[in-house]
């Protein structure tokens, strides 16, 4: 499979170029691709899927979506208003439910209030503004601030997660610890590349699929991405 340019690009000291973050999404992606993520039904089952995958398995945030869905109520509307307990309980499997529950009502609210229940409600918002909102609301932290970001408002964001984190660490960059400084650092480099929110969209898909196929280094070395390693 091509590398192009890999080999030089993956010595600049540091971070990644924004080429060597092109090359290395279009290699993800013929290998891998397409991923299909983010799955939902609607926008806003999106929304509520990124705040009840905090800390807790696809499979868990899967049984609470359909217990709303199954309830008629994953809607920002009824959300909004529904009481604290009876959404407590329908959201339990996803875990940490008293607080998420908090989180998604908030969320809805500010969807409703600030949006219309739309992404289109947010369309004069910039980027930066629109990210201060969403993490000014209780529970919402950056990396559920960009998943909103990207998947729901189709702004161009990287998802600086701990797969992003793993995979940029393995192929011999500096990968700061936490979420906050790992964004800070890698975000002006992928954003610099010419990818398009649909191409952010499926990077992020893809690096997480990749690190949960490869979990280790040295299944990651086994893999198409071993002779990327610095």
């Amino acid at each position: 499979m091509a590398t192009m340019n890999n080999r030089s690009a993956k010595r600049v000291p540091g971070v990644p170029s924004p080429a060597y973050i092109e090359s290395l999404y279009r290699t993800m992606a013929a290998a891998l691709g397409p991923t299909g993520w983010w799955p939902a039904e609607t926008t806003f089952e999106i929304m509520v899927g990124a705040v009840l995958t905090q800390n807790t398995a696809w499979g868990n945030v899967n049984r609470s979506l359909a217990a709303l869905n199954a309830e008629g109520v994953l809607e920002p509307h009824k959300l909004a208003i529904m009481g604290p307990a009876h959404l407590q309980e329908l959201i339990r499997p996803s875990g940490f439910y008293v607080n998420k529950s908090k989180t998604v009502q908030s969320l809805s609210r500010w969807y409703v209030e600030r949006c219309g229940a739309s992404p289109e409600g947010a369309a004069d918002i910039p980027d930066a503004e629109l990210r201060t909102e969403l993490l000014g609301l209780f529970g919402i932290g950056g990396e559920t601030a960009d998943d909103l970001m990207l998947y729901v408002f189709s702004r161009r964001t990287f998802v600086a997660d701990t797969y992003a984190r793993r995979l940029f660490a393995f192929l011999g960059f500096d990968a700061p610890a936490g979420y906050l400084a790992f964004h800070k650092a890698y975000s002006p480099v992928v954003l610099d590349a010419s990818l398009s929110v649909k191409d952010l969209q499926e990077f992020h898909g893809l690096i997480d699929e990749f690190g949960k196929a490869y979990r280790d280094d040295a299944a990651k070395s086994e893999s198409f991405l071993g002779g990327w390693r610095a």
